[in-house]
């Protein structure tokens, strides 16, 4: 199996929200790089959110110039880009060049995880995941002495994720032996008509013709 690179970025946001904005009608500025203590909570949060630890708690964490519109941009190794267990060399890079505030780099965390977690963008502006960073998440908006106690609150959530991916494993894994049955006796067949020789060349062209390349995902500016 040949590995393929992913990577992620997260982009420039419109307008937060009146819910995150402080008395003064905007959120307090985050100097960056963000201390430890922030990306922590942030990163408690999004594993609440997920329910796991993407890439077994094994993400390298960095800031760097990426120039305006990027907030972040996270990428991962794997053979097997729709099954998150098999994610490896994971990394998340954070822009030193764009303002940051709590919800901001609280969601940010929590998208860029939730990649990392094998989850993919959807269509809607209120969630985590969306392609455009329009509101911040729920447990992001609040002030982070309240956010820091805010995965004492999402089990339930997690626990009806994890319901649906265990009922939706099962059907795949069914479906998978059905399919492995299916093969197995294709190949039995195959095996009858074509001398073992050829056979095993057959398999080894299609091997050295399995498709590499780069898998992207590019959040665009929403303004």
């Amino acid at each position: 199996m040949l590995s393929r690179l992913i990577v992620c970025a997260a982009l420039a946001l419109v307008a937060l929200p009146a819910a995150a904005l402080a008395d003064d009608g905007e959120p307090p500025a985050i100097p960056v790089p963000a201390a430890d203590s922030l990306m922590a909570t942030a990163h408690t949060l999004a594993v609440a959110r997920w329910g796991t630890d993407p890439c077994g708690g094994q993400v390298t964490m960095s800031w760097n110039h990426m120039g305006a519109g990027i907030n972040a941009r996270s990428q991962w190794m794997s053979v097997d880009v729709n099954d998150a267990s098999t994610f490896s060399d994971c990394a998340i890079t954070y822009n030193l060049d764009v303002d940051w505030d709590w919800p901001k780099l609280c969601t940010v965390v929590e998208h860029e995880l939730g990649h990392l977690s094998g989850h993919d963008h959807v269509n809607d502006p209120h969630d985590v995941m969306s392609p455009y960073y329009v509101f911040p998440a729920a447990e992001c908006a609040l002030p982070k002495t309240q956010a820091a106690a805010a995965p004492d609150r999402a089990p339930r959530s997690v626990t009806s994720s994890k319901r649906a991916s265990s009922a939706k494993k099962a059907s795949a894994k069914r479906g998978a032996k059905k399919r492995k049955a299916a093969a197995a006796v294709k190949r039995k067949s195959l095996k009858k008509r074509n001398p073992p020789k050829r056979a095993k060349k057959k398999a080894r062209s299609a091997s050295l013709s399995a498709p590499t390349g780069f898998f992207g995902c590019v959040l665009v500016d929403a303004r």
